[in-house]
């Protein structure tokens, strides 16, 4: 009894410090894609560079970056099974890249690069301690959870996503005390560093009625259909220039002169970098907001990531979600703000398969009014997306 207390101490003392890294490395992060983004506004010559910004990227991982091509993966198959543990050069090159990235103005996140860059550290510092193999997946969970929950402000929703992202339908909650610890420390510290994240309005009181009721099958289908087709696209777009450019260093290079010519076509810069401003237009009510801007946002981000660009596809997927959620609304002739939230965690609960996860989410960003439409949604999406998902190392 003794030895498995000490055990448990132990674990948590791990996973505290596992949280101030993650927290950390949020507030560091966040700043430094902030600062990428306003130099990006401010200096709009910047985007001509992406070409070359992704040349750079290319070259980088091509020629020092191989072992971490899997990102995210490779974090979830060091947790199902430890071997050689997370490359300590992840930290570094993900950082930079998703900061040139951002610079220049991929459509990229931040949330999945943020995991992998605390996963990174925390593997790194815990090798040092000839870890057990329980250990390392202690430690590897609260990195995730840390990671998500720190950077997107929701505690409670990056613990549980830290154990439901491992294996489709049945999380295993046996480590939710050291990832919740990881996960809400992470979160204090962002906080206590003033670091601001996405503006998310509380919705008001929701009445299930019969005209939200029969109208909520029909955004379910939308959403989950959304997913789908992104994570489709993405996989298309990866594979196709992995068949057709020999030289992987200029996947990115001709990702970027797509991107400039999506600019060209779609006459905006609006869907560039995270498009965090048009999200919270939609969050809000929409007013003003192009009536394609799901289709623009959805191509500039399929592109980005799928032509090697780093950064994550964590925030996008929620980003487009929401532009899906407020057109559907206004098509449905529906409350606009409500369905772009519900399309926020909706099609981010079908893509990464974390319906309670998402739940949790949009309690904790937009408040309890609407949990009940929220689970509806999130649990209807996951349903019908069935084993599709944007992380491949997800087990059923």
């Amino acid at each position: 009894m003794l030895r498995r207390s000490l055990a448990t101490l132990r674990y948590a003392v791990l996973a505290v410090l596992v949280g101030i890294v993650g927290g950390l490395v949020s507030a560091l992060f966040i700043g430094s894609l902030n600062w990428a983004t306003t130099a990006r506004l401010n200096h709009d010559w910047l985007i001509w560079l992406m070409p070359m910004g992704g040349l750079l990227v290319g070259i980088a991982y091509n020629y020092f970056g191989s072992s971490i091509t899997a990102g995210n993966n490779l974090v979830l198959d060091q947790i199902h099974e430890p071997s050689a543990g997370v490359p300590s050069r992840m930290a570094p090159m993900v950082y930079g890249a998703s900061v040139t990235s951002h610079l220049v103005g991929a459509s990229v996140g931040r949330e999945g690069a943020a995991v992998q860059i605390t996963a990174s550290l925390a593997d790194t510092l815990v090798r040092r301690m000839n870890p057990t193999a329980t250990m390392r997946k202690i430690v590897l969970v609260s990195a995730v959870a840390a990671g998500f929950g720190a950077m997107f402000g929701v505690p409670i929703a990056g613990a549980i996503f830290a154990l439901e992202v491992l294996q489709r339908g049945r999380p295993k909650f046996a480590l939710l005390g050291y990832a919740l610890l990881a996960s809400f420390v992470g979160d204090r510290i962002v906080r206590a560093l003033d670091v601001h994240h996405l503006v998310t309005p509380n919705t008001p009181n929701v009445s299930l009625d019969f005209a939200l009721l029969w109208r909520l099958p029909i955004a379910v289908c939308v959403f989950a259909l959304t997913a789908i087709a992104f994570i489709k696209l993405t996989h298309v777009i990866k594979d196709q220039m992995a068949s057709k450019i020999r030289w992987a260093q200029f996947r990115p290079f001709i990702g970027g002169l797509v991107v400039l010519g999506l600019v060209l076509a779609a006459g905006t810069r609006s869907y560039l970098g995270l498009s965090t401003d048009i999200a919270e237009v939609a969050l809000a009510g929409a007013v003003g907001l192009s009536a394609v801007a799901c289709v623009w946002k959805f191509f500039f981000t399929t592109i980005s990531l799928g032509t090697g660009f780093i950064g994550g596809e964590v925030l996008p997927v929620f980003i487009i979600g929401a532009l899906v959620g407020a057109q559907t609304g206004r098509v449905l002739d529906a409350p606009v703000a409500l369905f772009a939230m519900l399309g926020f965690v909706g099609v981010f609960s079908a893509a990464a398969n974390t319906p309670i996860a998402c739940i949790f989410i949009g309690w904790e960003l937009f408040g309890a009014n609407a949990l009940i439409p929220i689970a509806i949604v999130c649990v209807s999406t996951y349903a019908i997306s069935g084993s599709t998902s944007i992380y491949s190392a997800q087990r059923p």
